[in-house]
Protein backbone atom coordinates (compact mmCIF):
# COMPACT_ATOMS: atom_id res chain seq x y z
CA UNK A 1 0.00 0.00 0.00
CA UNK A 2 1.56 3.33 -0.98
CA UNK A 3 2.30 5.83 1.95
CA UNK A 4 3.28 9.53 1.82
CA UNK A 5 4.80 11.85 4.27
CA UNK A 6 5.92 15.23 4.67
CA UNK A 7 7.40 17.77 7.23
CA UNK A 8 7.42 21.61 7.79
CA UNK A 9 8.61 23.34 10.67
CA UNK A 10 6.20 26.09 11.59
CA UNK A 11 7.30 29.12 14.13
CA UNK A 12 4.28 28.58 16.22
CA UNK A 13 3.42 27.12 19.11
CA UNK A 14 2.85 22.97 19.51
CA UNK A 15 -0.60 23.71 20.94
CA UNK A 16 -1.96 26.05 18.37
CA UNK A 17 -0.84 23.62 15.61
CA UNK A 18 -2.48 20.76 17.54
CA UNK A 19 -5.72 23.17 17.76
CA UNK A 20 -5.30 24.20 14.06
CA UNK A 21 -6.10 20.97 13.18
CA UNK A 22 -8.83 20.55 15.35
CA UNK A 23 -10.91 22.65 12.92
CA UNK A 24 -11.60 20.86 9.64
CA UNK A 25 -13.19 24.04 8.31
CA UNK A 26 -9.75 24.85 7.88
CA UNK A 27 -9.13 23.08 5.52
CA UNK A 28 -10.68 25.54 3.23
CA UNK A 29 -8.45 28.15 4.24
CA UNK A 30 -4.78 25.97 3.04
CA UNK A 31 -6.99 24.29 0.07
CA UNK A 32 -4.31 23.55 -2.61
CA UNK A 33 -4.53 25.16 -6.33
CA UNK A 34 -7.53 23.49 -7.61
CA UNK A 35 -9.04 22.22 -4.99
CA UNK A 36 -12.46 23.93 -3.95
CA UNK A 37 -14.44 23.04 -0.42
CA UNK A 38 -17.95 23.47 -1.14
CA UNK A 39 -18.92 22.65 2.43
CA UNK A 40 -17.44 20.77 5.49
CA UNK A 41 -19.86 19.77 8.25
CA UNK A 42 -19.13 17.63 11.63
CA UNK A 43 -18.69 18.98 15.11
CA UNK A 44 -15.77 21.18 15.85
CA UNK A 45 -13.40 21.24 17.39
CA UNK A 46 -13.21 17.12 16.45
CA UNK A 47 -13.68 14.32 18.88
CA UNK A 48 -12.56 11.27 19.08
CA UNK A 49 -15.28 9.13 16.69
CA UNK A 50 -16.32 12.14 15.31
CA UNK A 51 -17.64 12.31 11.50
CA UNK A 52 -17.19 15.38 9.00
CA UNK A 53 -18.76 15.52 5.14
CA UNK A 54 -16.38 17.34 3.12
CA UNK A 55 -18.00 18.21 -0.27
CA UNK A 56 -15.23 19.15 -2.58
CA UNK A 57 -14.85 20.68 -6.33
CA UNK A 58 -11.15 19.55 -7.72
CA UNK A 59 -10.55 21.51 -10.89
CA UNK A 60 -10.63 20.75 -13.76
CA UNK A 61 -13.23 17.66 -13.12
CA UNK A 62 -16.62 18.36 -12.98
CA UNK A 63 -19.20 17.56 -10.16
CA UNK A 64 -18.46 17.65 -6.60
CA UNK A 65 -16.77 14.60 -4.22
CA UNK A 66 -17.88 13.81 -1.49
CA UNK A 67 -15.66 12.74 1.59
CA UNK A 68 -16.74 11.23 4.79
CA UNK A 69 -14.02 10.86 6.97
CA UNK A 70 -13.83 9.74 10.77
CA UNK A 71 -11.67 10.86 13.55
CA UNK A 72 -10.06 7.01 15.06
CA UNK A 73 -7.36 9.33 17.17
CA UNK A 74 -6.36 12.13 19.09
CA UNK A 75 -3.72 12.51 21.60
CA UNK A 76 -3.40 15.89 22.88
CA UNK A 77 -0.97 18.12 21.44
CA UNK A 78 1.16 15.58 19.13
CA UNK A 79 -1.78 13.40 16.95
CA UNK A 80 -4.85 13.73 14.93
CA UNK A 81 -5.50 10.47 13.12
CA UNK A 82 -8.88 10.69 10.21
CA UNK A 83 -9.65 7.30 8.15
CA UNK A 84 -11.67 7.63 5.13
CA UNK A 85 -15.44 6.18 4.94
CA UNK A 86 -16.62 7.58 2.20
CA UNK A 87 -14.88 8.87 -0.96
CA UNK A 88 -12.32 8.47 -3.92
CA UNK A 89 -9.84 6.30 -2.39
CA UNK A 90 -10.33 2.75 -1.52
CA UNK A 91 -8.36 3.49 1.24
CA UNK A 92 -7.13 7.11 2.62
CA UNK A 93 -5.61 7.26 6.41
CA UNK A 94 -4.15 10.92 7.44
CA UNK A 95 -2.27 11.08 10.49
CA UNK A 96 -1.59 14.69 11.64
CA UNK A 97 1.73 14.65 13.64
CA UNK A 98 3.43 17.46 16.03
CA UNK A 99 6.22 17.29 17.39
CA UNK A 100 8.64 20.62 19.03
CA UNK A 101 10.57 21.71 16.76
CA UNK A 102 14.69 22.56 18.02
CA UNK A 103 13.76 26.87 17.27
CA UNK A 104 10.88 26.48 19.75
CA UNK A 105 7.99 26.23 17.25
CA UNK A 106 6.74 23.01 15.68
CA UNK A 107 7.40 20.11 13.11
CA UNK A 108 3.91 19.54 11.26
CA UNK A 109 4.09 15.86 9.73
CA UNK A 110 1.27 14.54 7.78
CA UNK A 111 1.83 10.94 7.17
CA UNK A 112 -0.94 9.27 5.10
CA UNK A 113 -1.47 5.56 4.18
CA UNK A 114 -3.83 5.41 0.86
CA UNK A 115 -4.89 3.06 -2.05
CA UNK A 116 -7.02 3.90 -5.02
CA UNK A 117 -9.91 1.84 -6.50
CA UNK A 118 -10.04 -0.35 -9.02
CA UNK A 119 -7.06 -2.96 -8.85
CA UNK A 120 -4.67 -3.19 -11.53
CA UNK A 121 -6.10 0.25 -13.11
CA UNK A 122 -6.49 1.77 -9.34
CA UNK A 123 -2.26 0.84 -9.46
CA UNK A 124 -1.58 1.86 -13.12
CA UNK A 125 -2.68 5.66 -12.32
CA UNK A 126 -1.05 5.34 -8.36
CA UNK A 127 1.58 7.45 -9.73
CA UNK A 128 0.00 10.12 -10.98
CA UNK A 129 -2.27 10.27 -7.59
CA UNK A 130 0.95 10.53 -5.48
CA UNK A 131 2.32 13.22 -7.89
CA UNK A 132 -1.33 15.14 -7.15
CA UNK A 133 -0.65 14.48 -3.44
CA UNK A 134 2.78 15.98 -2.66
CA UNK A 135 2.05 18.97 -4.79
CA UNK A 136 -1.49 19.55 -3.08
CA UNK A 137 0.17 18.90 0.85
CA UNK A 138 3.18 21.22 -0.48
CA UNK A 139 0.78 23.99 -0.96
CA UNK A 140 -1.57 22.98 1.99
CA UNK A 141 1.67 22.54 4.56
CA UNK A 142 2.81 26.65 3.24
CA UNK A 143 -0.50 27.89 3.49
CA UNK A 144 -0.84 26.19 7.15
CA UNK A 145 2.44 27.51 7.91
CA UNK A 146 1.62 30.77 7.05
CA UNK A 147 -1.62 31.30 8.60
CA UNK A 148 -0.53 29.83 12.11
CA UNK A 149 2.88 32.22 12.00
CA UNK A 150 1.15 34.91 11.24
CA UNK A 151 -1.19 34.48 14.09
CA UNK A 152 1.55 33.78 16.47
CA UNK A 153 3.34 37.01 15.11
CA UNK A 154 0.62 38.51 16.13
CA UNK A 155 -0.43 37.08 19.17
CA UNK A 156 3.62 38.41 20.65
Amino acid sequence: MPTFERSIEIAAPIKSVYDFHLDTRNAARIASDGQEFVSITGEFPLVEGGEVELKVKMKPMPGTQTWLVRVTELAEPVLVVDEMLKGPFAKFRHEHRFAPSAHGGTILTDHIEWALPGGAAGRLVAPIAAKLMEKSFVERQAATKRILEADAAAQS
